[in-house]
């Protein structure tokens, strides 16, 4: 597998709309998405904990084309290398995980927002080998001006694995908010270890 090449200091990062033409870049599209999958710079990643990859190369050319949950690519401005990507699903559309239950768990929270006003944060990937340029910040700035502008949208939602904490603390940095809410991981099947669950985090737009 080649790797991308370092920026050149004048480089910079775009974001935009994934159009049909990028299936052409589908295979680098897709490593990217695997590789920032199973290697988070020693953080513990997903990989470790669920099997299987994130997305397949069928899967991602469905997403490509989507246009009810639009996905956006981040670009290098000199080399057009694919950098990282992030797909919004319009909540009503989202698939129910069920109700999350362990002993001693209580969460207060009940959330107001009506379900058609709100976007969940999906399919955020950044190249490992590309660190420290602001892809991943750019790519959520970007998704949730369009979230708000084009799709109406006044509540971001992200679920994210309870064991990254690390990913957490990014998000709240962000302005999402933790309220204790949590949702169990949809397939037991390739979870490897017990209580895997996601963390839910909300920002109004």
């Amino acid at each position: 597998m080649s790797e991308s090449p370092r920026p050149s200091p004048k480089a910079s990062v775009i974001v935009r709309l994934a159009k049909p033409e990028d299936i052409a870049q589908i295979t680098q599209i897709h490593s990217v998405i695997n590789r920032a999958y199973r290697s988070e710079g020693g953080w513990t990643t997903e990989a470790h904990l669920v099997s299987e990859e994130r997305c397949s190369i069928d899967e991602l050319k469905g997403a490509i084309l989507d246009k009810v949950n639009p996905l956006l690519l981040a670009f290098d401005s000199e080399t057009n290398e694919p950098l990282g990507t992030l797909q919004l699903d319009p909540a009503e559309t989202y698939p129910d995980f069920g109700e999350y239950k362990a002993e001693g768990y209580n969460c207060t929270h009940v959330e107001s927002t009506p379900k058609d006003q709100q976007i969940f944060v999906g399919l955020f990937s950044v190249d490992p080998l590309q660190q420290s340029r602001g892809i991943g910040r750019k790519l959520v700035d970007e998704a949730l001006r369009h979230a708000k502008e084009s799709m109406g949208r006044k509540q971001a939602v992200v679920y994210v694995i309870l064991q990254r904490p690390e990913l957490v603390s990014w998000y709240k940095k962000l302005g999402f908010v933790d309220y204790g809410e949590k949702v169990p991981f949809p397939d037991a099947s390739r979870i490897k270890q017990e209580d895997i669950h996601f963390s839910v985090l909300r920002l109004a737009l």
